[in-house]
Protein backbone atom coordinates (compact mmCIF):
# COMPACT_ATOMS: atom_id res chain seq x y z
CA UNK A 1 0.00 0.00 0.00
CA UNK A 2 1.18 3.60 -0.27
CA UNK A 3 1.15 5.46 3.05
CA UNK A 4 2.04 9.46 3.34
CA UNK A 5 3.50 10.07 6.49
CA UNK A 6 3.49 13.57 7.76
CA UNK A 7 5.43 15.43 10.34
CA UNK A 8 6.59 19.31 11.08
CA UNK A 9 10.12 19.61 10.23
CA UNK A 10 11.80 19.80 13.78
CA UNK A 11 13.77 16.67 15.20
CA UNK A 12 11.15 16.45 17.95
CA UNK A 13 8.56 15.88 15.80
CA UNK A 14 9.72 13.71 12.87
CA UNK A 15 12.23 11.41 14.76
CA UNK A 16 9.27 9.66 16.35
CA UNK A 17 7.66 8.72 13.27
CA UNK A 18 10.79 6.99 11.95
CA UNK A 19 10.17 3.39 13.87
CA UNK A 20 6.87 3.06 11.97
CA UNK A 21 7.78 4.30 9.13
CA UNK A 22 10.85 2.17 8.82
CA UNK A 23 8.61 -1.13 9.92
CA UNK A 24 5.71 0.17 7.28
CA UNK A 25 8.63 0.59 4.31
CA UNK A 26 10.20 -3.23 5.66
CA UNK A 27 6.99 -4.84 5.01
CA UNK A 28 7.19 -3.80 1.78
CA UNK A 29 4.89 -0.74 1.40
CA UNK A 30 5.50 2.53 -0.47
CA UNK A 31 6.19 5.60 2.54
CA UNK A 32 6.39 9.08 1.34
CA UNK A 33 7.37 11.65 4.11
CA UNK A 34 6.79 14.85 3.78
CA UNK A 35 8.16 17.18 5.78
CA UNK A 36 9.89 20.74 5.92
CA UNK A 37 12.96 21.18 3.65
CA UNK A 38 15.99 20.81 5.50
CA UNK A 39 14.75 17.53 6.83
CA UNK A 40 13.31 16.49 3.49
CA UNK A 41 16.53 17.03 2.04
CA UNK A 42 18.31 15.30 4.97
CA UNK A 43 15.70 11.97 4.13
CA UNK A 44 16.26 11.73 0.76
CA UNK A 45 19.77 11.50 1.21
CA UNK A 46 19.34 8.48 3.51
CA UNK A 47 17.23 6.90 0.07
CA UNK A 48 13.38 7.97 1.39
CA UNK A 49 10.86 9.23 -1.00
CA UNK A 50 10.41 13.02 0.36
CA UNK A 51 7.41 15.27 -0.85
CA UNK A 52 8.69 18.70 0.82
CA UNK A 53 6.47 21.22 2.60
CA UNK A 54 7.34 24.79 2.41
CA UNK A 55 6.34 25.33 6.20
CA UNK A 56 8.36 26.72 8.71
CA UNK A 57 8.05 26.51 12.85
CA UNK A 58 9.43 29.58 13.27
CA UNK A 59 7.87 31.47 11.12
CA UNK A 60 4.50 30.11 12.25
CA UNK A 61 5.65 31.29 15.93
CA UNK A 62 6.13 34.69 14.50
CA UNK A 63 2.50 35.08 12.65
CA UNK A 64 0.89 33.90 16.53
CA UNK A 65 2.87 36.76 18.18
CA UNK A 66 2.37 39.36 15.79
CA UNK A 67 -1.59 38.64 16.31
CA UNK A 68 -1.39 39.18 19.56
CA UNK A 69 -0.35 36.30 21.61
CA UNK A 70 3.19 36.13 23.29
CA UNK A 71 4.52 33.09 24.05
CA UNK A 72 6.88 34.57 26.70
CA UNK A 73 4.09 36.30 28.43
CA UNK A 74 2.16 32.91 29.18
CA UNK A 75 2.80 31.29 32.61
CA UNK A 76 3.99 27.49 31.63
CA UNK A 77 0.39 26.49 32.56
CA UNK A 78 -1.53 28.48 30.06
CA UNK A 79 1.18 27.71 27.05
CA UNK A 80 -1.19 25.61 25.37
CA UNK A 81 -2.89 28.44 23.90
CA UNK A 82 0.17 29.48 22.17
CA UNK A 83 0.67 26.25 21.10
CA UNK A 84 -3.09 26.03 19.69
CA UNK A 85 -3.17 28.72 17.76
CA UNK A 86 0.34 28.21 15.87
CA UNK A 87 -0.07 24.54 15.43
CA UNK A 88 -3.40 23.50 15.19
CA UNK A 89 -4.05 26.87 13.73
CA UNK A 90 -1.10 28.92 11.68
CA UNK A 91 0.20 25.17 10.60
CA UNK A 92 -2.49 23.43 10.01
CA UNK A 93 -4.10 25.14 7.39
CA UNK A 94 -0.63 25.89 5.95
CA UNK A 95 0.02 21.77 5.61
CA UNK A 96 -3.37 21.30 4.96
CA UNK A 97 -3.00 23.67 1.69
CA UNK A 98 0.33 22.04 0.65
CA UNK A 99 -0.87 18.35 1.20
CA UNK A 100 -4.11 18.28 -1.08
CA UNK A 101 -2.52 18.52 -4.12
CA UNK A 102 0.43 15.69 -2.86
CA UNK A 103 -2.90 13.44 -1.86
CA UNK A 104 -3.84 13.86 -4.81
CA UNK A 105 -1.22 12.64 -7.13
CA UNK A 106 0.48 10.06 -4.54
CA UNK A 107 -3.36 8.22 -3.76
CA UNK A 108 -2.00 6.92 -0.58
CA UNK A 109 -3.94 4.36 1.20
CA UNK A 110 -3.39 5.64 4.74
CA UNK A 111 -2.38 8.98 5.91
CA UNK A 112 -0.57 8.46 9.27
CA UNK A 113 0.67 12.37 10.96
CA UNK A 114 2.58 13.01 14.05
CA UNK A 115 0.26 15.18 16.50
CA UNK A 116 1.06 18.43 15.98
CA UNK A 117 0.90 18.40 12.28
CA UNK A 118 -2.82 18.17 12.35
CA UNK A 119 -3.19 19.54 8.76
CA UNK A 120 -2.63 16.60 7.25
CA UNK A 121 -5.67 15.03 9.93
CA UNK A 122 -7.75 17.94 7.34
CA UNK A 123 -6.12 17.40 4.67
CA UNK A 124 -6.91 13.12 4.78
CA UNK A 125 -10.79 14.19 6.14
CA UNK A 126 -11.46 15.80 2.90
CA UNK A 127 -10.00 13.79 0.18
CA UNK A 128 -11.92 10.74 1.81
CA UNK A 129 -8.59 9.02 3.29
CA UNK A 130 -8.19 7.41 6.97
CA UNK A 131 -5.99 8.63 8.92
CA UNK A 132 -3.59 8.07 11.95
CA UNK A 133 -2.52 10.28 14.36
CA UNK A 134 0.94 9.66 16.42
CA UNK A 135 1.44 10.78 19.42
CA UNK A 136 4.95 12.30 20.32
CA UNK A 137 5.50 12.85 24.14
CA UNK A 138 2.23 12.71 26.76
CA UNK A 139 -1.63 13.86 25.96
CA UNK A 140 -2.05 17.28 25.51
CA UNK A 141 -3.75 18.72 29.01
CA UNK A 142 -7.55 18.71 28.87
CA UNK A 143 -7.80 22.67 27.29
CA UNK A 144 -5.65 21.87 24.63
CA UNK A 145 -6.92 19.11 23.01
CA UNK A 146 -10.38 21.00 23.18
CA UNK A 147 -8.54 23.55 21.55
CA UNK A 148 -7.03 21.52 18.91
CA UNK A 149 -10.31 19.87 18.33
CA UNK A 150 -12.01 23.61 18.12
CA UNK A 151 -9.29 24.81 15.74
CA UNK A 152 -9.92 21.87 13.29
CA UNK A 153 -13.50 22.08 13.07
CA UNK A 154 -13.30 25.68 12.55
CA UNK A 155 -10.90 25.21 9.46
CA UNK A 156 -13.13 22.03 8.49
CA UNK A 157 -15.76 24.76 8.61
CA UNK A 158 -14.03 27.61 6.75
CA UNK A 159 -13.10 25.08 3.77
CA UNK A 160 -16.88 24.71 3.10
CA UNK A 161 -17.08 22.06 4.86
CA UNK A 162 -20.45 21.86 6.65
CA UNK A 163 -20.05 20.03 10.36
CA UNK A 164 -16.86 18.36 10.84
CA UNK A 165 -16.88 14.18 10.65
CA UNK A 166 -16.62 12.31 14.06
CA UNK A 167 -13.11 11.11 13.14
CA UNK A 168 -12.27 14.65 11.73
CA UNK A 169 -8.26 14.07 14.16
CA UNK A 170 -7.97 10.31 12.56
CA UNK A 171 -9.71 6.90 13.08
CA UNK A 172 -6.72 5.75 15.62
CA UNK A 173 -4.32 7.35 17.85
CA UNK A 174 -0.93 5.43 18.43
CA UNK A 175 -0.18 6.28 22.11
CA UNK A 176 3.67 6.21 22.71
CA UNK A 177 3.62 7.15 26.45
CA UNK A 178 3.71 3.45 28.72
CA UNK A 179 0.76 3.33 31.18
CA UNK A 180 2.50 3.31 33.88
CA UNK A 181 3.75 6.94 33.82
CA UNK A 182 2.08 9.74 34.72
CA UNK A 183 0.40 12.07 32.62
CA UNK A 184 -2.76 14.59 32.24
CA UNK A 185 -5.78 12.05 31.82
CA UNK A 186 -7.50 13.95 28.94
CA UNK A 187 -9.97 12.01 27.27
CA UNK A 188 -8.72 11.49 23.04
CA UNK A 189 -11.16 12.32 20.44
CA UNK A 190 -10.33 9.07 18.72
CA UNK A 191 -9.29 5.12 19.50
CA UNK A 192 -6.12 4.65 20.84
CA UNK A 193 -3.46 1.97 20.72
CA UNK A 194 -0.28 1.71 22.06
CA UNK A 195 3.38 1.78 20.40
CA UNK A 196 6.57 1.04 21.73
CA UNK A 197 8.47 4.32 21.83
CA UNK A 198 11.91 3.72 19.92
CA UNK A 199 14.81 6.57 20.16
CA UNK A 200 15.96 6.97 16.33
CA UNK A 201 19.21 8.52 14.58
CA UNK A 202 20.14 9.32 11.70
CA UNK A 203 22.65 6.68 9.94
CA UNK A 204 25.91 7.43 9.80
CA UNK A 205 26.43 9.55 13.13
CA UNK A 206 29.65 7.87 15.00
CA UNK A 207 29.11 6.62 18.61
CA UNK A 208 31.76 8.92 20.65
CA UNK A 209 34.72 7.07 21.78
CA UNK A 210 33.48 8.15 25.25
CA UNK A 211 31.01 5.26 25.25
CA UNK A 212 33.07 2.62 23.51
CA UNK A 213 33.02 -0.33 25.54
CA UNK A 214 34.83 -1.80 28.25
CA UNK A 215 35.33 -0.32 31.55
CA UNK A 216 34.91 3.01 32.55
CA UNK A 217 36.69 4.81 35.67
CA UNK A 218 33.82 7.00 36.58
CA UNK A 219 29.99 7.55 35.64
CA UNK A 220 29.15 8.93 32.47
CA UNK A 221 26.41 11.90 32.71
CA UNK A 222 24.69 12.77 28.82
CA UNK A 223 23.72 16.07 28.77
CA UNK A 224 21.62 17.80 26.01
CA UNK A 225 19.30 20.27 25.69
CA UNK A 226 17.44 19.38 22.02
CA UNK A 227 18.65 21.45 18.92
CA UNK A 228 20.43 24.30 21.14
CA UNK A 229 20.45 27.88 19.83
CA UNK A 230 22.56 30.40 21.69
CA UNK A 231 19.78 31.91 23.95
CA UNK A 232 20.34 28.19 26.20
CA UNK A 233 24.27 28.85 26.34
CA UNK A 234 23.61 30.46 29.64
CA UNK A 235 21.83 27.49 30.93
CA UNK A 236 24.55 24.87 29.47
CA UNK A 237 27.38 27.00 31.06
CA UNK A 238 25.47 26.72 34.75
CA UNK A 239 24.57 22.66 33.85
CA UNK A 240 27.94 22.19 33.10
CA UNK A 241 29.89 24.26 36.20
CA UNK A 242 27.09 21.79 38.57
CA UNK A 243 28.63 18.40 36.69
CA UNK A 244 32.52 19.60 37.03
CA UNK A 245 31.97 19.59 40.40
CA UNK A 246 31.44 15.77 39.92
CA UNK A 247 33.55 12.94 39.58
CA UNK A 248 31.91 11.85 36.28
CA UNK A 249 32.60 11.91 32.59
CA UNK A 250 30.10 14.45 30.68
CA UNK A 251 28.60 14.04 27.33
CA UNK A 252 27.00 16.93 26.11
CA UNK A 253 24.99 16.93 22.83
CA UNK A 254 24.94 20.83 21.74
CA UNK A 255 24.20 20.68 18.05
CA UNK A 256 25.35 22.91 15.16
CA UNK A 257 24.44 26.75 16.35
CA UNK A 258 26.47 26.79 19.14
CA UNK A 259 30.17 27.79 19.15
CA UNK A 260 31.77 26.07 22.08
CA UNK A 261 34.05 28.89 23.22
CA UNK A 262 30.59 29.90 24.54
CA UNK A 263 30.67 27.66 27.18
CA UNK A 264 33.44 28.05 29.13
CA UNK A 265 37.25 26.73 29.02
CA UNK A 266 37.91 23.28 27.84
CA UNK A 267 37.23 20.47 30.47
CA UNK A 268 38.93 16.95 30.49
CA UNK A 269 36.07 15.11 31.83
CA UNK A 270 33.63 16.65 29.71
CA UNK A 271 33.18 16.11 26.10
CA UNK A 272 31.33 18.00 23.18
CA UNK A 273 29.68 16.92 20.52
CA UNK A 274 27.37 18.16 17.76
CA UNK A 275 24.77 15.48 17.18
CA UNK A 276 25.07 11.75 18.65
CA UNK A 277 23.60 8.41 17.70
CA UNK A 278 20.38 8.70 20.55
CA UNK A 279 19.54 5.34 19.85
CA UNK A 280 22.76 3.73 20.82
CA UNK A 281 23.89 6.76 23.85
CA UNK A 282 20.48 6.35 25.87
CA UNK A 283 21.21 2.30 26.88
CA UNK A 284 25.37 3.47 27.72
CA UNK A 285 25.17 6.33 30.24
CA UNK A 286 24.48 6.34 34.03
CA UNK A 287 21.97 9.15 34.24
CA UNK A 288 20.84 12.01 31.46
CA UNK A 289 20.75 15.51 32.37
CA UNK A 290 17.69 17.09 29.50
CA UNK A 291 15.21 19.80 28.92
CA UNK A 292 12.19 17.92 28.83
CA UNK A 293 11.73 16.77 24.93
CA UNK A 294 9.59 14.24 24.58
CA UNK A 295 11.83 12.31 22.52
CA UNK A 296 14.35 12.11 25.28
CA UNK A 297 12.14 11.27 28.06
CA UNK A 298 10.99 8.63 26.46
CA UNK A 299 14.45 7.42 25.22
CA UNK A 300 15.73 7.64 28.50
CA UNK A 301 12.67 5.94 30.29
CA UNK A 302 13.13 2.83 27.83
CA UNK A 303 16.82 3.01 28.43
CA UNK A 304 16.18 2.32 32.13
CA UNK A 305 18.16 5.49 33.20
CA UNK A 306 17.55 8.32 35.87
CA UNK A 307 17.22 11.80 34.53
CA UNK A 308 17.12 15.19 36.13
CA UNK A 309 14.40 17.23 34.02
CA UNK A 310 15.14 21.15 33.31
CA UNK A 311 11.49 22.18 31.59
CA UNK A 312 12.75 25.26 29.46
CA UNK A 313 10.09 26.38 27.39
CA UNK A 314 7.31 23.89 25.77
CA UNK A 315 4.57 23.21 27.57
CA UNK A 316 5.28 19.21 27.11
CA UNK A 317 8.81 19.71 29.08
CA UNK A 318 6.99 20.74 31.91
CA UNK A 319 4.20 17.71 32.32
CA UNK A 320 7.87 15.51 31.74
CA UNK A 321 9.66 16.82 34.47
CA UNK A 322 6.65 16.29 36.61
CA UNK A 323 6.17 12.88 35.00
CA UNK A 324 9.69 12.08 35.77
CA UNK A 325 9.34 13.41 39.53
CA UNK A 326 5.32 11.51 40.21
CA UNK A 327 7.32 8.61 38.66
CA UNK A 328 10.01 8.14 40.60
CA UNK A 329 12.05 8.39 37.44
CA UNK A 330 14.41 11.33 38.30
CA UNK A 331 14.44 14.78 39.68
CA UNK A 332 13.22 17.86 37.99
CA UNK A 333 14.35 22.10 38.45
CA UNK A 334 12.34 24.77 37.68
CA UNK A 335 14.05 27.53 35.29
CA UNK A 336 14.48 29.38 38.39
CA UNK A 337 15.64 26.73 40.38
CA UNK A 338 18.49 26.32 37.86
CA UNK A 339 22.23 26.82 39.64
CA UNK A 340 25.42 24.53 39.60
CA UNK A 341 24.95 24.05 42.82
CA UNK A 342 21.11 22.51 42.60
CA UNK A 343 22.56 20.30 39.13
CA UNK A 344 25.66 19.11 41.07
CA UNK A 345 23.30 18.13 44.18
CA UNK A 346 20.61 16.09 42.05
CA UNK A 347 22.97 14.28 39.84
CA UNK A 348 24.64 13.05 42.81
CA UNK A 349 21.19 12.30 44.30
CA UNK A 350 20.72 10.66 40.75
CA UNK A 351 23.41 8.71 40.52
CA UNK A 352 24.17 7.60 44.49
CA UNK A 353 20.39 6.54 45.57
CA UNK A 354 19.22 3.40 43.86
CA UNK A 355 15.56 4.22 44.30
CA UNK A 356 16.15 5.61 40.72
CA UNK A 357 17.69 3.51 39.35
CA UNK A 358 15.39 0.61 40.26
CA UNK A 359 12.28 2.98 39.45
CA UNK A 360 13.87 4.00 35.67
CA UNK A 361 14.22 -0.24 35.30
CA UNK A 362 10.81 -1.25 36.27
CA UNK A 363 9.68 1.50 34.05
CA UNK A 364 11.81 0.13 30.93
CA UNK A 365 10.59 -3.30 32.04
CA UNK A 366 7.01 -1.78 31.26
CA UNK A 367 7.75 -0.04 27.74
CA UNK A 368 9.40 -3.26 26.61
CA UNK A 369 6.47 -5.06 26.27
CA UNK A 370 4.36 -2.42 24.43
CA UNK A 371 3.63 -3.22 21.23
CA UNK A 372 6.58 -2.87 19.10
CA UNK A 373 6.46 -0.92 15.64
CA UNK A 374 6.28 -4.22 12.97
CA UNK A 375 3.47 -5.44 15.54
CA UNK A 376 1.45 -1.58 15.40
CA UNK A 377 2.34 -1.91 11.35
CA UNK A 378 0.19 -4.59 11.10
CA UNK A 379 -2.96 -3.30 12.33
CA UNK A 380 -2.39 0.07 10.29
CA UNK A 381 -2.56 -2.39 7.18
CA UNK A 382 -6.10 -3.82 8.44
CA UNK A 383 -6.92 -0.42 9.00
CA UNK A 384 -6.02 0.83 5.60
CA UNK A 385 -7.85 -2.20 3.74
CA UNK A 386 -11.30 -1.09 5.21
CA UNK A 387 -10.52 1.81 3.99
Amino acid sequence: MRVLITALPAFGHLYPVMPIAEALRARGHRVVLATGARAAHRLQRQGWEVRELGVSTEEAAQQVVRGGLDFRRLAPPERWRFAVAMFAGVLATAVAAELAPVLGSLAPELVLYEEMAAGAALAAARAGLPAVRHGIGPRMPAPMQEGFTAELERSWRAGGGGEAPEDLAGRLHLDVWPESVPQPPTPLPLRTAALRPAAWSEPGLELPALLAAGPRPRPVVYLTLGTVSTREAGTLRTVLEGLRALDVDVLASVGTDLDPAELGPAHPRVHLAGFVPADRVFGRVDAVVHHGGSGTFLGSLAAGVPQLVLPQRAHDQFLNARAAQEGGLGLALAPQEVSADAVRDAVADLLGAPGYRESSRLAAGRVAAMPAPDEVAARLEALAARG
